[in-house]
């Protein structure tokens, strides 16, 4: 997958390491520090964990065409929730359910 912007880069999480995995492994993003802090990063920021209760805000825009998202997904054990949605620009808008619970839009091409 390839993660070009996350709208919320505060993450919250039950369970921080089962989270941390499943967004670096998931969404392919790049490790950053020193092995006692690593963190995660898109864009140019990190993102952080937290103890908190699952959201549904989080978006995340990849430059992945549709065929190519969906088999990543797949190949992950990721299933899709609800029905896609067009939207402008000819992209398309998938949701998923992170580890946490946490409700995780992707937009990808058509």
């Amino acid at each position: 997958m390839k993660p070009r912007k996350l709208n919320i880069k505060t993450i919250p999480a039950t369970d921080i390491n089962r989270a941390y995995r499943f967004w670096r492994d998931v969404f392919d993003l790049p490790q950053s520090g020193h092995e006692s802090g690593r963190h995660l990063v898109l864009d140019g920021e990190d993102i952080s964990f937290v103890n908190g209760k699952p959201t549904d805000t989080l978006e995340i825009l990849v430059r992945d065409h549709q065929e190519e998202l969906l088999k990543h997904l797949r190949n992950n054990f990721i299933t899709i929730v609800g029905n896609p949605e067009e939207r402008f620009g000819n992209k398309i808008a998938f949701q998923i359910n992170d580890s946490e619970g946490n409700t995780i839009t992707l937009e990808a091409n058509k």
